[in-house]
């Protein structure tokens, strides 16, 4: 390990173990601290860590819908043809002046019920992920203009096949614009699925708050939920950089 790794792995020890000693005076200075047992949790924990596992796998799937369907905004709010621009226009105003919670709640009762819908998770999932594809539509927007048209004229000069064109040029470029905001909303959609609560889904906050009604460990609850969505987010932040640096190094 270069010495440059080293001071890289002694400050991220040193910053966690701070972290951990800030949690623990936190704890020790709560004033029900005699009444504190997090061991009251323990016969719940296989639901929790459930909860923390679909939590994760919403997330992701959500993320990669979010994508598609973000890129498919894309194209119809640049589209050629008026109604279809106008459509994704209007689905981006929408989804811009409503919180989450309350697009959830509309999707579910008013689309998935009617419809017959019974998968709460499903539905909560594609809540999500149409919530999130007007932002992945401006993530597309800002990397595609990084591409001026000078660009594009000199690929054709040089005699760039199409494959070359995307697999040195284009792609590199967007690249190194996609990740961080993507990993963003990433992060975003991990917090955002707490929401899911509010149809039904059984993920983390859910699980959580039925193991808190039923030991009346409110505070421990949320201590715990606390930990594990940092364990979620923060590991994404430190991939995140880590995929940006590589991304850097493209030629």
């Amino acid at each position: 390990m270069t010495k440059p790794n080293i001071h890289k792995l002694i400050s991220f020890i040193a910053a966690l173990f701070i972290f951990g000693l800030l949690i623990f005076v936190i704890i020790l200075m709560y004033p029900g601290r005699e009444d504190f047992q997090l061991d009251s949790l323990l016969p719940w924990r296989s639901i929790i860590i459930r909860g923390w596992f679909i939590t994760i796998i919403a997330s992701v799937i959500s993320l990669v819908a979010s994508i598609v369907l973000g890129f498919c905004l894309y194209l119809l709010t640049n589209s050629k043809i008026l109604v279809f621009k106008y459509l994704g226009d209007i689905f981006n105003e929408v989804i811009f002046g409503s919180p989450l919670v309350v697009f959830l709640i509309v999707i579910y009762y008013f689309i998935g019920v009617p419809l017959n819908l019974d998968n709460r998770f499903i539905i909560g999932v594609i809540g999500l992920s149409m919530y999130m594809a007007p932002y992945m539509k401006n993530v597309f927007e800002g990397a595609m203009e990084s591409i001026d048209e000078l660009q594009y004229q000199a690929m054709t000069v040089f005699g760039f096949t199409t494959f070359q064109k995307y697999r040195y040029i284009i792609i590199p470029q967007l690249l190194k614009i996609l990740i961080p905001p993507l990993a963003g909303n990433l992060t975003f959609i991990v917090k955002g699925s707490s929401l899911l609560n509010f149809i039904g889904v059984k993920e983390l906050y859910n699980q959580l708050t039925t193991a808190q009604s039923n030991t009346y460990a409110v505070v421990e609850g949320y201590l715990v939920m606390f930990i594990m969505y940092l364990l979620i987010t923060i590991p994404l932040i430190r991939l995140t950089k880590y995929f940006e640096k590589r991304v850097a190094t493209w030629n």
